[in-house]
């Protein structure tokens, strides 16, 4: 028997290696789910809902070097996916995301039939391309092409729409003449290194900066290395940080604006900025007026492996289309030639503030309550969590103000062993983000960090952890509101019934009735034995800790950068 569009689909999924496939049953992707499941390769993950599968789909892409499958029902299910798909659409994750949709008869054109969208429409902003199959025959090519552009270039989310009834079509094809497409590595010209290095030769004050290009390319390790070797000071984007250590002598803290007043300071001063590997979003203090400008007389050299981000967000002096990895590996076998001209003066001092901000974090933490309150510090949670992580840990951070101490104080190893969503700081990501990481490494420990906004958004994936045995550990703190808007609520229209205030919610009662373990933490120094005992409950566990609202030192970021030039005032009614 011929195979049906639906088993062509699995057969070219496992030639690439692309074992991990995350959805909710739909009827009309059945010969798909079948298949699927059936097949002893594929890690086949029902969810609790659509959008959990394109934030594990996320995760799996960012701690393997595989890409995942995600999809959800036509219509409601396509649309629940999008929030899933769209964070990482903004972090360039690659991922494929499949949509059934009715038969090709009632979808073009279009007739009002039950759960109708237009689904290409939905997902073309938030994806790198889509497409939909209306021929069988074409379906071998759509599906190489898909995952091709997944990976290739600045990768990202590509999506394609399968009617039901062409899933269930017959292909005629020869799986072996279907070329399979790889991704190409371009590498800078002599050239174009030769201009870098007259550049950073020249420079007086030069500033490496790595972005999650280094990461997708699995270039940490030589970033760091031309961090050390340069002895220039050297920072990350959010979805870099691990690219550079915490104890490398040149590291004035990752992570952009959050990271401290060090890495504000070395974007106002530098005079050359070496990026690699980053679109210089939100986090980066550059090129943000009035506040963060860019000065005429500082240059932006940005490599990157998609020419259309060179010169988008700063103007760029030297632009170079490349893969992070090649190009750090070129610009590292010229290091000892290049007669490096940098004031050291300017780089100690830079340290010297990092330093510093360290020391003003620390000893916020070291206070265990808010100031004439019993309300337990989110810097002392946040410090006290650091110290219990298990070396190999993978972290999850979730979305919302919990990251703001938790960035401060946790550190990942390597870009792989942490996982957040900066490009859309997507609140509920974290309990998805863990499950999924747990699935790719069952023998490491994987730690959520989460709050109990974000927590409610996908509480209902511990389920799913539950039912595939997923022994996560997610750590709620809880301060009973939507905290990063409590600032801009009391503190500067001083109007405390802003909307903010949410119940006390009794996570680890809600986790127990999910088949996991679950304990409230009365307090900071109950936290480690209670940590001890999620570790070895054989389940996904949840620990419940009250915190207080603990304002973070740079605070003043959000109404910088996020609402520059708006000016607040209470309504005059």
């Amino acid at each position: 028997m011929p195979d049906t569009v639906s088993s062509i689909l699995l057969k070219i999924l496992k030639r690439h290696g692309i074992r991990h496939i995350f959805g909710l049953p739909a009827a009309q992707l059945g010969l798909i789910m079948d298949g699927a499941s059936r097949d002893p390769f594929f890690r086949y993950v029902t969810t609790r809902h659509e959008e959990a599968c394109g934030h594990m789909a996320h995760a799996i892409a960012k701690t393997t070097d595989s890409i995942a499958v995600c999809f959800g029902t036509v219509g409601p299910g396509a649309m629940n996916m999008v929030p899933g798909v769209a964070a990482a659409w903004a972090d360039n994750i690659p991922m494929l995301v499949l949509t059934p949709n009715n038969q090709s008869t009632q979808v073009d054109p279009e007739k009002d039939n039950l759960q109708n969208a237009n689904q290409l429409d939905i997902y073309r902003p938030i994806t790198k391309w889509n497409a939909a199959i209306r021929y069988p025959e074409r379906a071998p090519e759509l599906i190489e092409r898909a995952i091709y552009l997944a990976r290739s270039g600045c990768p990202g989310p590509v999506h394609l729409d399968i009617p039901c009834d062409i899933g269930t079509q017959p292909c005629e094809h020869d799986l072996e003449s279907i070329p399979v497409l790889r991704a190409p590595r371009p590498a800078p010209s002599p050239r174009e290194l030769d201009a870098v290095a007259d550049a950073l030769a020249a420079a007086r004050r030069p500033l490496l900066l790595a972005g999650g290009g280094v990461a997708r390319s699995r270039a940490a390790g030589l970033f760091n290395r031309l961090a050390l070797e340069s002895g220039l000071p050297a920072t990350t984007t959010m979805n870099a940080r691990g690219c550079v250590a915490p104890d490398c002598p040149g590291h004035i803290g990752s992570g952009g604006v959050l990271a401290g007043r060090a890495v504000i300071k070395a974007f106002a001063e530098t005079d050359l900025i070496l990026s690699i590997g980053c679109k210089f979003s939100t986090w980066i203090p550059i090129n943000k007026p009035p506040v963060y400008p860019i000065r005429p007389d500082q240059k932006v050299i940005q490599v990157d492996i998609d020419s259309d981000r060179i010169g988008k967000s700063v103007p760029a002096a030297i632009g170079i289309a490349a893969d992070a990895g090649e190009f750090l590996q070129l610009l590292l076998e010229r290091l000892p030639a290049l007669e490096l001209d940098a004031d050291r003066e300017w780089i100690a001092g830079l340290r010297s503030e990092y330093e510093t901000y360290c020391g003003v974090v620390n000893g916020i933490a070291d206070q265990t309550f808010l100031e004439g309150t019993t309300m337990l510090s989110e810097a002392a949670a946040a410090r006290t969590i650091r110290d219990l992580l298990p070396e190999d840990a993978i972290i999850v951070f979730d979305g919302g103000q919990v990251m703001e101490w938790t960035h401060t104080f946790i550190h990942p190893n390597s870009p792989a062993d942490y996982l957040f969503n900066p490009g859309m700081g997507h609140l509920g990501a974290g309990t998805p983000f863990a499950n999924a990481a747990k699935l790719a490494y069952p023998d490491r420990p994987v730690i959520c960090i989460t709050a109990d906004g974000a927590m409610g958004c996908t509480i209902q994936e511990l389920e799913t952890a539950a039912r595939y045995e997923l022994n996560t550990i997610t750590i709620v703190l809880n301060d009973s509101h939507w905290g990063m808007y409590r600032l801009l609520g009391e503190a500067i229209l001083h109007n405390p019934e802003f909307g903010t205030q949410l119940t006390d919610v009794a996570f680890a009662t809600i986790a127990e009735g999910f088949g996991c373990y679950g304990e409230k933490v009365a307090g900071l120094e109950e936290l480690p034995a209670a940590f001890q005992r999620a570790m070895q409950a054989g389940k996904p566990a949840v620990l419940d800790l009250a915190v207080g609202f603990t304002p973070h030192p740079m605070d003043d970021f959000w109404p910088v950068v996020v609402t520059r030039g708006m000016e607040f005032r209470p309504v005059d009614l």
